[in-house]
């Protein structure tokens, strides 16, 4: 009786293991590449785009988000990150508080970030295929 719970409970661990795993490959697999910022309450301005790169750079990875206007690049920021594997995965700004939070579903990701006021703000940008 005790051999088939602990089997039980063994069959039941390596599902949850391979949960999180795949969680994990489908964060890592999604996250290099452009991303474009969607408005999240009718916020967009005409002619104001901002896109979203990620790129590894060795064990970390440089995020860069560009705000363009009429389609030329206005302001760039720059930073580095690294992957953060709790949860869905994330990644966690070095040094600063932006949080690139993953939805692998629908191959997007939010942005959240602190203003210099302490209030939080979030974006959406999806991935650019």
């Amino acid at each position: 009786m005790k051999l088939n719970r602990l089997i039980h409970d063994l069959c039941l661990a390596a599902k949850i293991i391979l949960h999180f795993g795949r969680q994990h490959h489908a964060t890592l697999s999604m996250m290099e590449g452009l991303y474009v910022r969607q408005p999240l309450h009718n916020d967009s301005i005409a002619g104001v785009d901002t896109t979203l790169t990620i790129k590894l750079l060795g064990s970390l990875y440089q995020v860069t988000r560009t705000i363009y206007i009429s389609n030329l690049p206005e302001c760039e920021e720059t930073w580095l990150a690294t992957y953060g594997w709790h949860s869905n995965g994330h990644l966690i700004e070095i040094g600063g508080d932006r949080y690139c939070i993953f939805d692998t579903a629908s191959k997007s990701l939010y942005l959240e970030a602190l203003t210099e006021e302490g209030k939080t703000t979030i974006e959406l940008f999806i991935k650019n295929l």
